[in-house]
């Protein structure tokens, strides 16, 4: 595989460039595979570049364990070295570009969060529960992705692991259109008959269904807020700002 041809930057002159390039190279005695990525933020979108069978496992990787490829690249690297399914593959990986000690400005997208990340700031866990399940992953790690513990373990509804790991897909459902109480039904966060219970009791009394729905303890108002606010974009990503 041909690499493409990288300009390199002093430590001194990297904070006055616009982007930061990180390349990493992972090798075995058949292939090689190089991520590569560039941007200023404390996560950034990689690539996955070499052989077609080696790009989808990698990625598949990445998906399961940062449920995106947009990602801190130290945190990158140091899965990269340590996570058991690449060491089986390929030799230790080499830092072929990028300062990973470099202070990038904060990011706090929702779509540049880890899967689990996602899932507080959806109201789905808290972050004690997250902690917890993190804990109970952890002899699994080896054998599972994070997602796939929680899917198999039925800790998650599925379709809203589907919505945070592929919105693309719900886009095209029409997510944006639909009302908040058909998004929760369709996430399994509720039922339909506790939804036309609470549509009863909004037609009665007033309110707004997502505070009635808290009320009654079915959903958090974390969750309420999220799945009031939440959009994909043109480019298949959940926005979403916990503070707007």
């Amino acid at each position: 595989m041909h690499s493409p041809t990288i300009a390199s930057a002093s430590s001194a002159s990297i904070a006055s460039l616009p982007f930061i390039m990180y390349r990493f190279r992972l090798s075995s005695d058949q292939v090689q595979v190089e991520l590569v990525a560039n941007g200023n933020s404390q996560r950034v979108p990689f690539q996955v570049l070499g052989p077609t069978s080696e790009v989808a496992f990698l990625e598949e990787l990445l998906e399961q364990q940062f449920g995106t490829l947009t990602i801190n690249p130290a945190e990158l690297f140091s899965f990269l070295e340590s996570d058991c399914w690449v060491r089986q593959c390929f030799a230790e990986p080499q830092l072929v570009e990028g300062d990973l000690k470099a202070s990038p400005s904060q990011d706090t997208s929702f779509q540049l969060q880890t899967l689990g990340n996602k899932l507080v700031q959806a109201g789905i866990l808290t972050i004690d529960e997250l902690e917890h399940l993190l804990e109970d992953y952890r002899p699994f790690s080896e054998t599972q992705r994070f997602g796939e513990f929680l899917r198999l373990n039925l800790q998650v509804p599925p379709q809203l692991l589907d919505l945070l790991l592929n919105p693309a897909l719900f886009d095209e459902q029409g997510f944006n259109e639909k009302r908040l109480g058909d998004r929760l039904v369709e996430m399994g966060c509720i039922s339909q008959s506790q939804l036309d219970a609470a549509l009863a009791q909004q037609k009665r009394e007033g309110g707004r269904i997502g505070e009635l729905l808290a009320q009654k303890g079915l959903i958090s108002e974390t969750t309420a807020r999220f799945f009031s606010m939440a959009r994909v974009n043109d480019k298949g990503q959940i926005d979403y700002n916990a503070v707007a």
